[in-house]
């Protein structure tokens, strides 16, 4: 029976320099052990199998993303052990530290993103894709003791990368503020950027991708939650359908909150509501939603309910739904549009 390693000791957390690990008199050899992982020249990282993989409740498309995202995190937090002072993550990986949406393909497996401002020369290692940028581009925050371009500058490096749904459904991301557990809107500060920072980030100068930003730019909203809310909303927009309202607080006929939901048409009295697997399998939320459902039904609402067969690879069936109910309560198509 093979012997257990020696343990290293937990203050060095998952990721550790080599350097850092043998101030602590962790040896040489020690450090050459089977369950360390050598990502980077310089770097261990503990082998710690998948990493948090995904919910069973997850899609396979969202499951896949997560697993990506949480993978470039683990070997930044190790690259993140022996970058340069001035070098920063950015473009597709400082989009997966900041958790925003991106398609597959936009993660290369095998390559972290690292940027420095000129004059600083980009790095070259292993692993590594760098990049050099203008000094008046760069803006960096620190996430989890990590150097992390800012969203909005995350944003508009992705310019040059994402489809124009893509940056559109990143940009949303960002704007996003999420809801506490009992259904209430937090603050702005909860956003990861506003409206007016992506505009910035556009305007600080020339960059890959400006075109493509500029186009998306007036497209992006706030109150959308996921990926295929925007692709919904979008197919909307694109079917010459009326705007809804987004993320919106149903209440009752005193003013309490009765429940929120991703699209509105108060003026035709439908809610629609687009439902992850887990709305189906956790009982939970099962029994919330037939509770919540039966009350917008009370106060008049009709629900349209829409889940990953209507939602993906096409909006069309949802959009079309959605056009035939609209139609029904008196909605036309303005013939001057």
């Amino acid at each position: 029976m093979p012997r257990r390693p020696e343990p290293i000791d937990p203050r060095l957390g998952v990721a550790f320099s080599v350097a850092e690990a043998r101030r602590m008199g962790v040896s040489a050899r020690r450090l050459r052990g089977r369950d360390l992982e050598m990502p980077f020249i310089g770097a261990r990282m503990r082998t710690t199998g998948a990493a948090d993989i995904a919910s069973e409740t997850a899609t396979p498309g969202a499951a896949a993303a997560r697993r990506r995202r949480q993978d470039t995190a683990r070997r930044a937090a190790a690259y993140n052990t022996v970058m340069s002072d001035h070098a920063f993550f950015s473009h597709g990986t400082a989009a997966a530290l900041w958790g925003l949406p991106l398609p597959s393909g936009a993660l290369e497996p095998d390559a972290l993103d690292v940027s420095v401002a000129a004059p600083h020369r980009a790095p070259r290692a292993a692993g590594v894709r760098g990049h050099q940028l203008a000094a008046h581009l760069v803006s960096v925050r620190i996430r989890d003791g990590m150097r992390i371009a800012s969203p909005a500058a995350t944003w508009a490096q992705l310019g040059g990368i994402l489809s124009l749904d893509d940056l559109v459904a990143a940009g949303d991301a960002l704007l996003h503020r999420p809801r506490t557990e009992d259904g209430h809107r937090t603050g702005p500060e909860t956003a990861l950027a506003t409206f007016a920072q992506l505009e910035a980030s556009i305007e600080a100068g020339r960059r890959i991708g400006a075109s493509a930003l500029r186009q998306a730019l007036p497209l992006v909203r706030e109150g959308v939650a996921s990926p295929t809310e925007t692709a919904l909303r979008l197919g909307l927009w694109r079917a010459g359908l009326p705007d809804p309202i987004l993320d919106h607080d149903v209440r009752d006929d005193r003013g309490n909150l009765v429940g929120c939901t991703e699209f509105a048409y108060p003026d035709f009295s439908l809610l629609i509501e687009c439902e992850g697997d887990h709305h189906r399998t956790d009982r939970r939320q099962w029994n919330r939603d037939i509770e919540k459902y039966g009350r917008y039904q009370d106060l008049g609402w009709t629900v349209l309910r829409f889940s990953a067969i209507h939602l993906a690879p096409s909006v069309t069936l949802a959009v079309t739904r959605i056009r035939h109910h609209l139609e029904q309560r008196g909605w036309a198509r303005d013939p001057s549009a």
